[in-house]
């Protein structure tokens, strides 16, 4: 490997950890338990785990299996959040399912899918977010209502 191929690879890490800790900065902001670290490291892994699959080997096929492993592997931590609280609702799931874009978002980076990579991160970051705005919040008491006027008659 030569150094120039070196620096791009390090800076496809660099940027997956970088997008990955976005997302994180805001589910530590919504208070959960998966943060900067763990949306950060998981992110740059998935973009790690594809740039040597990718470099290894031309096969197509082979990058697959790879691209294949890491959301069935993910799934072990995904479990690991996503879970049921003692009134039986569920918890960790929007955690989970961020963190399974994230790992996309890592491997599309390693990809060299870009400009791809950066609007997943604006479009998972939009709705992580949309409970925090006004329009959205409007909508859902506007359909609350709705479905309460539908029960009282």
């Amino acid at each position: 490997m030569d150094l120039k191929f070196e620096l791009l690879l390090a800076g496809k890490l660099l940027l997956a950890l970088f997008f990955g800790a976005i997302i994180g900065f805001e589910r530590e902001t919504a208070h959960k338990d998966a943060g900067v670290r763990t949306f950060g490291v998981l992110c740059m892994a998935s973009c790690l785990f594809v740039a040597v699959a990718s470099h290894l080997t031309d096969d197509k096929s082979a990058i697959a299996r790879m691209l294949a492993a890491i959301p069935a592997g993910l799934g072990f931590i995904g479990a690991g959040l996503a879970f049921k609280d003692s009134s039986k609702s569920m918890q960790g799931l929007t955690t989970s399912t961020a963190l399974w874009a994230a790992s996309a978002i890592g491997s599309a980076l390693a990809l060299n899918m870009f400009l791809l990579s950066f609007l997943a991160t604006v479009l998972t970051l939009f709705i992580l977010s949309i409970n925090k705005f006004g329009w959205y919040k409007k909508i859902l008491k506007t359909g609350r209502q709705s479905d309460q006027d539908i029960y009282i008659k």
